[in-house]
């Protein structure tokens, strides 16, 4: 297996094991411990617990939440990828403004993520998540 291809399994298999199944200590064999992650409109963060918690949340509300790969390419040590989840909305969703109780409401929602990979782990990711979908369809805000 190429770097590469051996690179895009990597961070498909963060997607799907970790928030898709759940399996929280996979991250730690797929991040470098000092791990960077930069989202939109908050501090990067460092290390692996922060993306346990983010994939706990989640299932934590969405917990029959399933993760599909739509899109995915790689140059060098970069992984670009485009990824959705879907499920039923039946446990609290915990938000900076505080607890969304179960709607019960389908829910799907995209995230689009570049990995950087070193040395066999992903040791940075750049993440824009669709939070808009996702809180229209919690009924946080209005649809078109």
């Amino acid at each position: 297996m190429t770097d590469l291809a051996a690179n895009k399994l990597r961070s498909k298999r963060l997607y799907e094991e970790v928030f898709g199944d759940g399996n929280y200590a996979a991250a730690d064999d797929l991040l470098a411990p000092d791990h960077v992650s930069h989202g939109p409109g908050a501090p990067a963060e460092s290390g692996v617990e922060h993306i346990k918690r983010q994939a706990m949340l989640l299932r934590t509300a969405i917990p029959d939440m399933q993760v599909h790969l739509e899109d995915q390419v790689g140059e060098g040590d970069r992984v670009a990828s485009r990824w959705r989840g879907s499920g039923t909305h039946s446990g609290p969703l915990q938000l900076p403004t505080g607890a969304v109780p179960p709607t019960g409401n389908p829910v799907d929602f995209g995230e689009i993520r570049i990995d950087l990979h070193v040395d066999g782990r992903i040791i940075e990711s750049w993440f824009i998540p669709d939070r808009m979908t996702l809180w229209q369809q919690l009924g946080l805000l209005p649809t078109r």
